[in-house]
């Protein structure tokens, strides 16, 4: 008798939003190597304003989704958002969001975001879409992991993109497991960079510690043009 999946996907709602604050502060606000490295979120009772809207400004566009218990509890979480593959210059572009950022730590994970933009210029790469669906967001319970619980989330993320009329899954990695999962998953990198090669003034603007030492855009094309 095959084993029974003991979580449910399904689309996020209004209702699970605390939870999901929940889930993401003591998961993916302290344990993501950007986060760690600057020392952004020391507790999950810190305060980072910046990061809250970084992460839940999508939370409620259709394509987010969650894992949930036989009881209800979210164990995990996957929030996405449809982003240009080419910024616009008008003020809310990364490296204009960095500069007048008034948090020094989230500053230069901001700087960081610029960069790859400029580094993977997937406008270039692929010059027939105009937007991909990003994955901004992706934590689980640190009970439930290894139980393919984000592999259901991306799966379910992929069929929302489709239905969407969105051909690219985009998912960016600080963390070399989250690589490696991309990767099993069939995405392919578009950049990479060392993150010690990431300078401004001279100077590395985060160096995560191993084995993260690469920052990475993986796409991945949902169906052929």
């Amino acid at each position: 008798m095959a084993e029974k999946i003991p979580y449910y996907i399904s689309p996020v709602t209004k209702e699970d939003e605390d939870a999901i604050v929940r889930l993401t502060k003591r998961t993916f606000y302290i344990d993501e190597p950007l986060n760690l490295a600057v020392g952004l979120c020391p507790s999950e009772t810190e305060p980072c304003p910046e990061l809250d809207a970084y992460c839940y400004s999508s939370l409620h566009d259709g394509l987010s989704f969650k894992a949930a218990d036989d009881e209800g509890n979210v164990v995990g979480v996957i929030i996405n958002g449809v982003c240009p593959l080419k910024e616009e210059d008008d003020g809310n572009d990364l490296l204009s969001q960095a500069q007048r950022c008034p948090n020094p730590k989230f500053q230069k994970i901001l700087y960081i975001l610029a960069r790859r933009e400029t580094g993977a210029r997937l406008w270039e790469k692929f010059p027939q879409d105009k937007n991909a669906v990003e994955v901004k967001v992706a934590a689980t319970d640190p009970n439930w992991r290894r139980r393919g619980i984000m592999n259901a989330l991306v799966e379910e993320t992929e069929k929302a993109i489709k239905q969407h009329g969105i051909r690219l899954a985009r998912l960016d990695t600080s963390s070399a497991y989250s690589a490696m999962s991309a990767e099993r998953l069939g995405y392919t990198c578009y950049y990479r960079a060392q993150y010690k090669d990431i300078k401004m003034d001279g100077q590395p603007l985060i160096v995560p510690a191993p084995p993260h030492v690469e920052d990475r855009v993986y796409v991945k094309e949902l169906y052929p043009l």
